[in-house]
This record gives C-alpha cells, structure tokens and sequence, in this order.
C-alpha cells in the first residue's frame, strides 16, 4: 500500500541532510505537484516546473546544512515559497505578464521567504498585494492584515474582531478572499 502522508518535515531535512534518496523522492512525491500546478497556472510548462522545482532543491540543498537553518514554517510551504519567487523572478526577467491569484498567499507567510530574492521582488510584491487590498472593504482588510501579515491566529481574529465564534471568524475569511478574487478577475478583465 502506498503511503499518502509525506514523512515527518524533520525526518525528510535529516534525509537530505545525509543525501537519502528517500528524502529526494519524498520531496518529488509530496511537493513537486503544487510546484507544477502553480507554474502551469502562471504562463508555464511542465518542463519548467521541473527546471523551477529543481532549482528550488539546489536552493533547499544550500541552506538544510548550514548550522543556522532552521524550518519557521512547514516545509511544503517553505518549498512553495522559494519555487513561487523563483518563477515570479523568471517570469519578470523575460518580460512576461505575472498574474498569481491571492489564493496562492493562503497558507504563505513573508517570514518564510527566503532573503536571497533581493528587496526589488519583495517590494514589487508589497506594491502588488496593496493594489489589491485598496479594492475590497475596510473590514476584510483589516481581517487579511491580521492573518497574512499580522499572522494571527483565526482564534485570535475572531475574539479581536468581536466575532462570535471562530466558525463565522472562517467563513469572513472565506467571503473577504473571494472579494479579492474577484477584484483580481475585474482588474484582469
């Protein structure tokens, strides 16, 4: 029978750490689909994905041994980051038309990004992610900064915000996201 839950984040980063081949395939398994999905929703192909994802390992591969690593994030969502600002960055270079949905910040912390991708992708981002902010209501801003910025937890937003109970703190989460998507069809459009 195969095994639908990837080892524990530990587990693969001691594998790498020693050069497992299992550890190689965990990542391959578990993480490399995502990867794919975002650069085929993004302008790519397969064969970039593999190329992006690639180096993405090169760059997990560099920083795993060095004494002062440490995983603040789990590690799908620290490969998540690196290949999305690797592609972001490939796609900028050549010229093409970026277009990431907000759906891909869910889940996305900017602690867990890497530093190596300079201050001008960062602020690009920032200028991105406000443009996108000013359009939906002062309430589902103010409910976005506290969980993607602020990094709160949905307890903690929905005792802040007066909600009464986590449940609704979720579905104003929920409603405040697809505001956004929405802006980012009708600005697309």
């Amino acid at each position: 029978m195969k095994n639908s839950l990837p080892p524990s984040d530990q587990q693969t980063l001691a594998g790498l750490r020693s050069r497992e081949d299992s550890s190689f395939a965990v990542l391959y398994t578990f993480y490399y689909p995502a990867v794919e999905r975002f650069v085929l929703r993004n302008s790519g192909s397969r064969a970039e994905a593999q190329d992006i994802f690639q180096e993405t390992i090169l760059v997990l591969l560099e920083k795993v041994p060095t004494a002062d690593f440490q995983l603040t994030s789990s590690l799908k969502t620290y490969l998540l980051s690196i290949s999305r600002n690797l592609w972001l960055k490939r796609l900028r270079q050549a010229g093409r038309v970026v277009r990431a949905e907000l759906e891909e910040l869910e889940g996305h912390s900017p602690a867990t990004e890497p530093a190596a991708f300079g201050e001008e992708a960062a602020a690009q981002q920032q200028t991105q992610v406000r443009g996108l902010l000013a359009r939906i209501s002062a309430k589902c801003q103010a409910l976005i900064q506290a969980l993607f910025f602020n990094q709160k937890t949905i307890q903690a937003v929905a005792q802040d915000h007066h909600y009464t109970s986590v449940h609704n703190a979720q579905n104003q989460k929920y409603k405040c996201l697809e505001q956004a998507r929405r802006g980012v069809r009708n600005n697309s459009a």
